[in-house]
């Protein structure tokens, strides 16, 4: 999964963030919204495929640590049977398996979810234990907020099982994070205003991820064929009936189901006021936990036993289709190699919304030798995220500017969304000559010539 191909918006960002310097990363992700651990992780490997442009695989190598890490948990299986279970349904999961590929911070989180889960929740409460409950709750809050949902659940979940000394220790490594708690507070909300979903999609989207399948998020492929969406939400349903039976039998099961139901029910409230949930991400924070629970209820559970073989059935068939379906260059990609063959000295970019971030990198790597602006020039401010708006009179002034400065030989391009032509026709009417070089329905690149 490690194939050479280009990053795409989320691993960009990553890659972006990775680069800067721990001040400017933090002032940075001020104007986002994530916390910096994962960032801050990625840093060397960032630094490597600077070295070899054409490896930008190195910035994927830590997920793919992460979710090999998962697999780690078989050893506190009972017997060879779970572990069999507990492997082949790791190994088969979509989402474990995509996100092993990807340089975002979802299998980081998949794994410090999982190890607090199995220390927190289980075994003797040694001060060895303890430690390590603090230490790696605090990385899982620094890595993703999804993980303030874990943690607090699974504080709730020990609490409940008189586990007093777990819960103290999950309160005590979400004390370090009361540090960044101000700059999450004002980070704005536009940055996460692409998540909004529609609550159906969202719950049958996350059971039947548990099922196997789920709403693949799209920039992996196409969906997933509905009937195999169908069936993991039903082989989800039956193992949650069939799980909600060993409740009382085995606490380890009970205590995995009430830290899943804890986890769904804060997400789904906290949504209420902010997006926070979105099929094939959130349930990331849990799915090595629901695999562990399912791979422990079959030691008794017939019904279990047979729901995770359809589970893996379904898993191996969602990969294969993935696999198999086409996955064309991204359009800012091919537009970006565009540029790099046509661009020359004396001329400049002005990008756009999503596409400016892709451009910048190219640039900073060197692939683009032409100076990259923003349109509007507040994107440089937050390259992760954008929201549609008219540019101010200043953004105006800049690209009349460039036009002038242009003399006879220079030329300036565009690389913006479609809907940008408006606010830009007025500006190059009547100067110059304009071409359009590619179009679709996410991207304009066009260049102006004084001739």
């Amino acid at each position: 999964m490690l194939q050479h191909r280009p990053l795409w918006f989320d691993e960009l960002f990553t890659f972006w963030a990775a680069r800067l310097p721990l001040p400017r990363l933090l002032e940075a992700l001020r104007n986002d919204s994530g916390p910096p651990l994962w960032y801050v992780l990625e840093k060397p490997f960032a630094a490597g495929a600077d070295r070899l442009p054409s490896s930008d695989a190195l910035v994927r190598v830590p997920a793919l640590v992460a979710v090999l890490g998962v697999f780690v948990a078989v050893s506190t299986l009972p017997s060879l049977p779970a572990k069999m279970r507990y492997v082949l349904l790791a190994a088969a999961s979509p989402l474990l398996f995509l996100y092993s590929a990807e340089a975002r911070a979802y299998g980081l989180l998949s794994l410090l979810c999982l190890a607090i889960f199995l220390l927190a929740a289980r075994g003797e409460e040694s001060p060895r234990r303890l430690t390590a409950i603090v230490a790696l709750s605090a990385a899982a809050l620094y890595t993703h907020y999804l993980a303030i949902f874990a943690v607090g659940s699974l504080t709730l979940v020990t609490a409940f099982e008189k586990r007093t000394r777990s819960a103290l220790a999950l309160l005590a490594g979400s004390v370090p994070f009361l540090f960044w708690t101000p700059v999450m507070a004002a980070q704005p909300h536009a940055a996460v205003a692409w998540m909004h979903e529609p609550p159906s999609e969202l719950f049958t989207g996350i059971l039947s991820s548990l099922g196997g399948a789920g709403d693949i998020p799209q920039p992996f492929g196409p969906a997933l064929p509905l009937t195999l969406v169908a069936g993991g939400f039903v082989i989800a349903v039956v193992i949650s009936f069939a799980l909600a039976r060993r409740w009382r039998e085995d606490p380890d099961v009970r205590r995995a189901c009430a830290f899943i139901v804890f986890f769904f029910g804060g997400v789904v409230f906290a949504s209420f006021a902010r997006p926070v949930a979105f099929a094939g991400r959130t349930e990331m924070a849990i799915l090595p936990v629901w695999m562990w629970a399912v791979a422990r209820a079959g030691e008794t559970s017939r019904t279990v036993r047979t729901a995770s073989i359809a589970v893996i059935f379904v898993s191996a068939v969602s990969i294969v289709l993935l696999l198999a379906a086409h996955r064309p260059p991204s359009a800012p990609a091919h537009a970006l190699e565009v540029l790099e063959r046509e661009a020359g000295p004396g001329d400049v970019l002005f990008a756009g919304a999503h596409l400016y971030l892709p451009a910048r990198l190219a640039a900073d790597r060197g692939r683009l030798s032409i100076p990259v602006r923003a349109f509007p020039v507040e994107q440089a401010a937050h390259p992760g995220w954008a929201v549609p708006r008219w540019p101010p009179p200043q953004d105006i002034k800049a690209v009349e500017h460039a036009l002038e400065s242009a003399g006879s030989t220079g030329r300036v391009f565009f690389l913006v969304p479609p809907s940008y032509r408006v606010s830009l026709r007025p500006i190059l009417a009547g100067r110059g000559t304009t071409r359009l070089i590619a179009q679709s329905p996410e991207l304009l690149l066009a260049v102006w010539t004084s001739r």
